[in-house]
Order: structure tokens, then C-alpha cells, then sequence
């Protein structure tokens, strides 16, 4: 997909996303805790996809949950706060998008899913330059339905998409540059129905417990149970971006071009009643702060006229803050940290987790800042060799993710808004936890090697083969203290036993070769009515980590203390926090099979595509799938004394897809443009 097309089709908040959404075989879906991404590409999982920028890895981003998960072996692209892909490449800064679905060539890989390559755009020797604005006002909207029953102010609609981009020569013919920026300012609108505590339990509650009850906005609604009440409001959630990008193309001499590319996208959102399983609280507001910075430096050098050679560096930074606070909204009284935490714990280094059952629950304080590096290298060399077009490649991934949570967390949990034990109006908490936290770093690498030949047989006869190898190590600390640990015994768990810190979590697997195979046969040469006949099959393989990120953030370095039944407030040893240590009994450990290996998806497919005049195609796709090996993670309660809870990750899912695929495509012509799938 072009830049034209780009600049013409009305995307949703200006992000690639809805160009991905365009693609058959794309299903988005719903990112989870245990299952982070936004789509899924032909059957593969919506981890399983991979971002480029410019040739060099784009799937560095962290989500700012206190456990990484996923995100801590580079499977998840970085973007913004609001989710976009604007963190990255501004659409006006782009110069092509193509996303490939299904047996692509040995030269992308990592991951089987699909593969997403943006490329950015270079200045010339003219200066050029654009300036855009988009709006939306709630001044042009009606109101919300429910706005109108419960009698609400009309919430605020406000978007504002702004920027531009310039471009030209700095030494004609020699050095150029390119400078986009994109700024965001969005209020979006919201209309709910909560409940909350009534007046009458907020008296009746003991004293220690009204400044928790008042902390709910006051009801404005009618009564719904014994001590509750609905709460209506409207409101709108804030959100930002600005996203920064320059870059330099200089032509060292004719056969040898250098380009580097700077982008910088802080971004932040704020949302107003955070979405939890047990209820919104809209007093209470979860406040995510994004920032990626990405750094690339790119070589092309024409050997002999038959030999030419690319290297990329990059380095990439994404860092997420997550913090809650709470406020005065629709009546509520934030309750001061003196009184939510013990002595030397503030709402910047701990979090206060309070819930009842039926009502909903609040959070006040910093939930942590996860944050993710990388520095990838790649070295691609290509060959014309009569009808073969050779190419060999090596791509060398760095990442090193850092998880910083709340040092501190208290966890409070009532069965309702009643006087019976564990009730809110009781004086005693159904459920009580402390929990200390320690910062983690981890490490982790990915080494691809690939050869491939594209050879053109006959004129109307074109073949692509190559072979790819990935190897992939097991997560592993970036300092011996950071190490996550394993068990020995693994397969008697009724007497297995903590292994040695620094034990691998699983054997690195060597023999990870991914043959692949395509052609592209010419059918018909009728001027206008040409049909192509298409067909590949392939290996590919996955990073094989799924969620063992998470190691980060369980044994060793988290304690807990609990309680049942407890009197609430706690007292101050309850509530102090608890010390961290590394000896069994373990509370909750995440472990993998020792002989975990890589996941691995067989891809086939075959296609006729059909010109319909000059400007018009027509493809009809079979496409199918099938994963092997693929991770699977399985709670395990009460192996032996020493370990209450595992989750193990091992090689025990499958997969199967079939498809059938049509699009339909237009070039621009005429003033239309047109792609239906």
C-alpha cells in the first residue's frame, strides 16, 4: 500500500492499524493479560506478528502490566499509549506499508505471523512540505442516548489532529533530509451506570471505614439493594501524542548511501474508571504515560554492478508508566496516604487495591514502569547471477526488558456492603494480603541466518526457495542476582525441588531450519486480461517464550503476607511490608518444560490473480495452516509441600486453519481508488 492510498483513505485516528484491518486472513482481537497483541493473521496467535521500520525490528514494545509477559521477549510492536502505531512512523512520513500473510521468503521470519514492513520517507532536491489539521467537536455531535434518560451534561468530544512534514536538500545532489511531526489531543466521550455505596451504610460503616466508603462517588440514582445505590455519570477520558521524526539521507559516493532516522513519540492516556472484573469505580482514574524513542543508521553499498551489500543498526527504548489516583468526582473523597499506607509507604512507591464484591473496586498509587531495549543488527548481501537472484542475510536481536513495580501493595477485599463478617460494614476484611516487590531485568537474544534464490526459470515462470534458521535462548537475567530460577525433577512433581540459580529455564534448541518454497506462473499475456497462478509452502518458526516474561515478576521477587477475615484497617505489623527471600515454600512460581522447543507453523497456499483492464485485479486465495509444538500454559495447585502454584509452559497446543480469500483491487484511476477483501 502506497503513500497515495495512504494520504486518501480516512483512517480512525490516523494508524496503520485499519491498512492491516483491509488484509484478508486479519481478525482482530482482544489483548489479554495472558494473551497480549490486537490481531490475528491467518489462524497465527495475536503475539505472533512482526513489525519492521525501515528493515530493523519494530516489536520492542512493553504494555506497563507489572508482569511482562509476552512483552518481555520482544513479540509486541511498541505503540502508543492510545494504541496506535503513530509512535513509530506518522502516516505522512511513510512511504510504503506492505503486510505479507502466508509463506513469505526466508528473509522475513522471527515469528510466523504476519509480517508488517513500513518504509519511511527521504527528502530531494526540492523542499516540500505539508500542514494537515483533523477535528471532531461534540458542538457537531448529538447527544448519547443515556446522556438524555438520567438528565447528564453532555460529555466532552474533542479531537484534534494536527502536524506536517518538510523536506529537502541540505548539499544538492549529495545530502537530504526529512522531518515529520504528528500531534494528537483526544477527549473521548463516556457515558456509565456504577453502583455505589448508599448514605444510610456509609453512616452505619465503624468510623476507621467511612473515609474507604466515601472515597465512591455518592450515588445520584436509584436504590438497588440493601446498601447500595446507582451512580450515572458522563465524562471524557483525555488522551496525547507528539510524535517526532527526522531523517537524513547522504550520498557518501555513487556506489555507497548512508541514511539515519531519529523518532521520538511521547504519549499519554487517562481512564476514568478503570475496567475491572468486579466493577468501576469513576472516582478512581488509571493514568498510562508512554515514551519510544528509536534510533537507525542504515548502509547500502553497490560492490560491483552485480553485488550490492545492506547493513542496518538500530536501537530502540519503550518505557510505560502505569499510576492511579483518585479524585473528587461525583462526590468522592480521596483518602490520604496516611491513612492507606503504613509508615514510609507513599502512593509513589506502593498501591492500594480495594474491593467489594457487587460494588466495584479502586486503586490508588504507582503500579510500576516496565520498560524495554533494543539493538538489533542486520547484514543482508545480494547477487544477480544470471536468471538468480540470490540473497544471504544474518539478523542479530538484542532486547533487554526491565519491570520496576510498586515496591510496596496492600490488597483488601469485602464480600459487600453488609455487616456480617467480611462485609464492609463489619470492621473485618473477607480477605487481606502485603506484598513487597523487587525490580527485575532480564535478557534476551534472537539469531536468524537465511539464504534464499529467486530464479526466473522462463519469462512467465518465477521461483523463490531458500532455507532460514532461528535460534532462539531461553530469557535469562541481566545480572546473576536478576536470573530466574527452575526446579530439578521436572518430571516427578511430587518431589521436585528447586534447581541452582542461573539453571537455564529450558535447553536452547539448535535445529530450527525453516525450508521454504514459492512460484509465480503467468497464466495468460493478454494485454489487459492477464492472470498470474501462484502457490508457496513453508516452515516457520515462533520465539517459543510466550508468557515466561512473567518470571520477572513471582518467586523471588515478590512476598506475600495473608489474611482472612482480618480487621481492617490492619495493624501496623500486618501492614508492614514483608521481607523478600529466595527459600522455599514457593507461592507462585511460572516454569517451562527443560526441553521446551520452538513452535512451529507448516503454511501453504495457492492463488490466481486476474487483471480486469489496466487498472483492476481480482485474486482468489486457498490458504491453510497448520501450528505444532505450540505453548500452552497450565496451572498446577499444590505439587508437593514446597511449591503452591505453578504455571508451566510447554509444547502441548495445536493448531488448524483453512481459508478461502478474495480481494479485489484498484489502482488509483480516474479519481478512484479501491481495495475490498
Amino acid at each position: 500500500i502506497n503513500q497515495t492510498f495512504v494520504e486518501n483513505i480516512p483512517l480512525n485516528g490516523r494508524s496503520f492499524q485499519s491498512l492491516i484491518g483491509l488484509t484478508p486472513g486479519v481478525v482482530t482481537t482482544a489483548s489479554t493479560f495472558n494473551d497480549q497483541g490486537q490481531f490475528s493473521v491467518n489462524g497465527q496467535r495475536a503475539d505472533a506478528n512482526y513489525f519492521t521500520v525501515d528493515g530493523v525490528s519494530a516489536n520492542f514494545g512493553v504494555t506497563g502490566f507489572i508482569a511482562m509477559m509476552q512483552s518481555a521477549s520482544g513479540a509486541l510492536p511498541a505503540l502508543s499509549a492510545s494504541g496506535g502505531t503513530n509512535s513509530l512512523v506518522s502516516v505522512d512520513a511513510m512511504q510504503e506499508f506492505r503486510i505479507q500473510t502466508s509463506s513469505f521468503a526466508p528473509e522475513f521470519g522471527r515469528t510466523p505471523g504476519g509480517q508488517i514492513s513500513i518504509a519511511t520517507r527521504s527528502g530531494t532536491n526540492s523542499f516540500h512540505g505539508t500542514l494537515f489539521e483533523y477535528f471532531r467537536n461534540d458542538v457537531l455531535d448529538a447527544p448519547d442516548w443515556f446522556v438524555n434518560f438520567n438528565g447528564l451534561a453532555k460529555p466532552e468530544t474533542r479531537l484534534n489532529d494536527f502536524g506536517g512534514v518538510v523536506g529537502g536538500p541540505i548539499v544538492k545532489d549529495k545530502a537530504f533530509f526529512f522531518f515529520s511531526y504528528e500531534g494528537q489531543r483526544v477527549r473521548q466521550p463516556s457515558t456509565l451506570q456504577t453502583v455505589v455505596p448508599d448514605a444510610q451504610s456509609r453512616q452505619q460503616a465503624p468510623v476507621a471505614m467511612r473515609p474507604y466508603l466515601n472515597a465512591f462517588p455518592v450515588a445520584n440514582g436509584s436504590a438497588l439493594a440493601a446498601g447500595v445505590a446507582q451512580f450515572n455519570a458522563s465524562f471524557s477520558n483525555p488522551s496525547s501524542l507528539d510524535a517526532y521524526s527526522i531523517r537524513i539521507d547522504y550520498s557518501v559516493k555513487p556506489n555507497l548511501n548512508l541514511f539515519s532516522r531519529y523518532n521520538y513519540s511521547p504519549s499519554n492516556l487517562d481512564q476514568r474508571g478503570p475496567v475491572f472484573s468486579s466493577g468501576r469505580v469513576l472516582s478512581a482514574t488509571n493514568s498510562l504515560a508512554s515514551s519510544v524513542h528509536t534510533a537507525t543508521v542504515g548502509l547500502t553499498q553497490l560492490v560491483t554492478p552485480e553485488i550490492s551489500n545492506e547493513v542496518r543498526l538500530n536501537y530502540s527504548n519503550h518505557r510505560i508508566g502505569i499510576k492511579f489516583f483518585m479524585d473528587n468526582f461525583g462526590g468522592g473523597v480521596p483518602v490520604p496516604d496516611s491513612v492507606l499506607f503504613p509508615s514510609g509507604i507513599t502512593s509513589t512507591n506502593g498501591t492500594l487495591l480495594f474491593v467489594i464484591s457487587g460494588v466495584g473496586q479502586y486503586v490508588q498509587g504507582k503500579q510500576g514502569t516496565d520498560e524495554q531495549r533494543q539493538v538489533n543488527v542486520i547484514d543482508n548481501l545480494s547477487v544477480l547471477k544470471g536468471a538468480h537472484q540470490l540473497k544471504f542475510g544474518v539478523d542479530y536481536r538484542w532486547l533487554a526488558p526491565f519491570s520496576s513495580p510498586a515496591a510496596y501493595h496492600q490488597f483488601v477485599a469485602f464480600s459487600g456492603v453488609n455487616n456480617t463478617p467480611g462485609g464492609a460494614l463489619s470492621g473485618t476484611a473477607l480477605f487481606a494480603q502485603s506484598s513487597s516487590f523487587q525490580a527485575n531485568a532480564l535478557l534476551s537474544q534472537n539469531f536468524s541466518v537465511f539464504g534464499q534464490d529467486t530464479w526466473k526459470i522462463t519469462p512467465r515462470l518465477t521461483m523463490t526457495y531458500g532455507l532460514r534458521w532461528d535460534v532462539n535462548p531461553a530469557l535469562r537475567g541481566k545480572n546473576p542476582e536478576n536470573d530466574p530460577f527452575t526446579v530439578n525433577g521436572f518430571n516427578n512433581p511430587a518431589t521436585m525441588t528447586l534447581a541452582a540459580r542461573g539453571t537455564p529455564l529450558y535447553e536452547t534448541t539448535y535445529g530450527n531450519f525453516a525450508p521454504r518454497i514459492g512460484f509465480a506462473y503467468q497464466l495468460s499475456g493478454i494485454r489487459n486480461w492477464g492472470a498470474v497462478l501462484r502457490g508457496g509452502f513453508g516452515v516457520f518458526y515462533d520465539l517459543g517464550q510466550g508468557s515466561l516474561g512473567g518470571v520477572s515478576s513471582f518467586f523471588p521477587y515478590i512476598a506475600d503476607r495473608n489474611f482472612s477475615l482480618a480487621p481492617f484497617p490492619l495493624n501496623p505489623q500486618d501492614a508492614s511490608p514483608p521481607a523478600l527471600n529466595a527459600n522455599l515454600p514457593v507461592a507462585t512460581m511460572l516454569l517451562s518444560d527443560p526441553h521446551l522447543k520452538l513452535p512451529r507453523s507448516y503454511q501453504w497456499n495457492a492463488a490466481i490473480e486476474q487483471s480486469i483492464g489496466n487498472n483492476q485485479s481480482l485474486s482468489l486465495t486457498y490458504l491453510g495452516a497448520i501450528g505444532r509444538e505450540l505453548l500452552r500454559v497450565t496451572n498446577l495447585f499444590n505439587v508437593n509441600p514446597n511449591f503452591e502454584f505453578i504455571a508451566l509452559t510447554d509444547n502441548s497446543a495445536t493448531s488448524d486453519y483453512n481459508a478461502l480469500q478474495m480481494k479485489f483491487q484498484r489502482r488509483i484511476s480516474r479519481g478512484l481508488q479501491a481495495l475490498a477483501s
